[in-house]
C-alpha cells in the first residue's frame, strides 16, 4: 500500500500532538442574574428562609407499610415557612419509585401504590432545594 509523505507526517503530527500533553478544559463558573456569578446551594445564600424541613411519617395502609409523608418547612427560630415558594422533593432510597415534587412549604402527600411489604428498615428522605435543607426519616416495617 502506497502512503504519501504528507499522510504520513500528518499522522505522526497528531499522534504527537495528542501524547505530547493531555488536554484540560478549564469551564468558566455559571453566571447568575445580571452576570454575576451564581452562589453556592446552601442554607447561606437561600431566598425562601427555610433553614430546617420537619418530617413525620405515618402508614395509610391495613397491610404492608404505605407512607403517608407530612413536612414543613422551618425558618432558623423555627417558624413555619408559609406559601409555595419552595422545591420539596420526596425520595425513597433504595426503590426505583419516582420522586414526590411539590412547591408548598407545608404539605402532605400519601402513597397508597407504593407498599413496604418486607420487614426490614427504611428511609424517606424530603429535600427543600432552594435552600439545601434535607431531613431522613427512618421506620421499621414489620420488626
Amino acid at each position: 500500500m502506497y502512503r504519501t509523505p504528507a499522510v504520513v507526517l500528518m499522522s505522526a503530527a497528531v499522534v504527537a500532538t495528542l501524547t505530547a500533553a493531555p488536554a484540560q478544559a478549564k469551564f468558566a463558573p455559571p453566571l447568575g442574574d445580571f452576570g454575576s456569578q451564581a452562589p453556592p446551594p446552601g442554607k447561606l445564600y437561600n431566598r425562601n428562609g427555610v433553614n430546617a424541613v420537619a418530617v413525620t411519617v405515618s402508614n395509610v395502609a391495613t397491610s404492608g407499610y404505605a407512607p403517608r409523608v407530612t413536612w414543613s418547612a422551618r425558618t432558623k427560630k423555627g417558624a413555619p415557612v408559609s406559601g409555595r415558594k419552595c422545591r420539596i422533593e420526596v425520595t425513597f432510597p433504595g426503590k426505583r419509585w419516582s420522586m414526590y415534587k411539590s412547591n408548598a412549604c407545608q404539605g402532605a402527600a400519601a402513597f397508597p401504590a407504593r407498599r413496604y411489604t418486607v420487614p426490614s428498615r427504611y428511609s424517606i428522605t424530603v429535600q427543600e432545594r432552594v435552600s439545601g435543607s434535607f431531613t431522613t426519616t427512618v421506620f421499621d416495617v414489620g420488626t
